[in-house]
């Protein structure tokens, strides 16, 4: 079944309107990255994207209670349906560049490559509609507000589930640390989980010159952030992987005063359902011991929502890797999953699915720099790539049985 689409629209038909629209493509991803809007204020951002998609004649909805929207291109004969995302907002990094479509904005920058992936969804949507009367079905084109901060899926999913449901999700993150010209589908957990934590440590403050008339939060606090660290190798699944990390330690205003209170903040990154839990347990469990033992207090709490891990459905990535070769200039790679957090693993508790990774990297060219970087940037012949896999992976959905 994976050739129907090729046969009814011609062999090459999709490959010609991807490379017909591949400048524009790029003249949108400049245009984007030039004009950076950090989570929940993608204003400007959001009414461009509604401005691209009412030249294509493409219905949309702006989602309540958020900057993000929902197009729909449906073909004339009902059938199943997938949704194809892209994430909207940027970072802010000041840009270190004198590309000519360097942020204009001080202080954000487009560091993460979401400019990429709302320019290959626009240009999925041109083509798609495009071959609007081949379709059997519906494809929901979906633009997510506010990811950085974790937000804007659960109002994507509520449209979704108010509008059918969807047989099957794809999304496409563009990877500076993978070569151009490669996408990497991995099959099960491709990005991890994460969440943070806070834990404070309270003591009573008192000289420094008699520690016996005081309790000093700072030593529990140091050995606290020691001692969790030993929980991957000694307490968790040795068969999954997982990292805590303590980013933010304070306590303390003079060399000669014991404070109050000492506070630790710190995250976790994990790969399993339920890696969180476990991981948090034993984090409260070291952490009270430690408090026991120095007669001092402590409150651990989550600080920031979790994110589930990305784990990618078989199915579909199989059947997406078979039409990495139908790519002019695309082929697969392999490699790890990734330890930065995603909130597209939401969608992948909920529909069938897959996150794959494009690359981005071209060392001839300079481009080198890491997502987040301040001079982050990606090799632009990878949008035509990316946008014409997501085009197929749509067409070839539809058209199966």
């Amino acid at each position: 079944m994976k050739d129907k689409v090729s046969q009814t629209l011609g062999k090459d038909d999709i490959a010609r309107a991807c490379q017909k629209c591949e400048q524009k493509i790029i003249d949108w991803r400049r245009e984007f990255h030039a004009n950076p809007e950090i989570s929940y204020q993608e204003i400007w951002t959001s009414g461009r994207v509604k401005e691209e998609l009412d030249k294509m004649n493409i219905p949309y909805d702006t989602l309540p209670d958020s900057l993000g929207l929902v197009a729909r291109i449906e073909g004339p004969t009902p059938g199943k349906t997938i949704a194809l995302r892209a994430d909207m907002d940027a970072l802010p990094v000041q840009e270190e560049s004198d590309a000519p479509y360097k942020s204009r904005v001080d202080g954000k920058m487009h560091a993460c490559g979401h400019d990429a992936h709302m320019a290959m969804l626009l240009g999925a949507a041109l083509v798609l509609s495009e071959f609007r009367s081949s379709l059997k079905g519906k494809v929901f084109l979906c633009f997510q507000s506010a990811e950085e901060h974790g937000g804007g899926h659960a109002e994507i999913s509520k449209y979704l589930d108010d509008n059918g449901g969807v047989n099957r999700i794809a999304g496409l993150h563009i990877w500076a640390s993978i070569k151009e010209g490669t996408i990497m589908l991995l099959d099960g957990p491709a990005m991890a989980g994460a969440s943070s934590f806070r834990i404070q440590v309270k003591g009573r403050g008192g000289h420094a010159s008699r520690p016996d008339l005081a309790k000093d939060p700072i030593k529990p606090a140091c050995e606290i952030v020691s001692k969790i660290s030993s929980i991957p190798s000694n307490f968790y699944d040795v068969l999954d992987h997982c990292v805590i990390h303590v980013g933010k330690i304070q306590g303390g205003t003079m060399s000669n005063i014991f404070p109050d209170t000492a506070l630790i903040e710190g995250g976790i990154r994990f790969f399993k359902m339920d890696g969180w839990g476990k991981i948090m347990s034993h984090i409260e469990r070291i952490a009270e011991g430690i408090a026991k033992a120095n007669d001092v207090e402590v409150d651990v709490k989550e600080l920031y929502q979790i994110v589930p891990p990305v784990i990618n459905h078989s199915v579909a990535v199989a059947e997406a890797r078979e039409l990495v070769s139908q790519v002019e200039g695309l082929e697969l790679t392999t490699g790890e999953p990734m330890c930065a957090a995603e909130p597209y693993g939401y969608f992948l508790q909920k529909y069938p699915g897959f996150f794959g990774f494009l690359g981005a990297m071209n060392e001839e060219k300079g481009i080198v720099w890491a997502q987040h970087n301040a001079r982050f940037d990606i090799d632009e012949t990878a949008l035509r790539k990316g946008c014409e896999f997501m085009c197929r992976c749509a067409l070839d959905f539809l058209s199966r049985a």
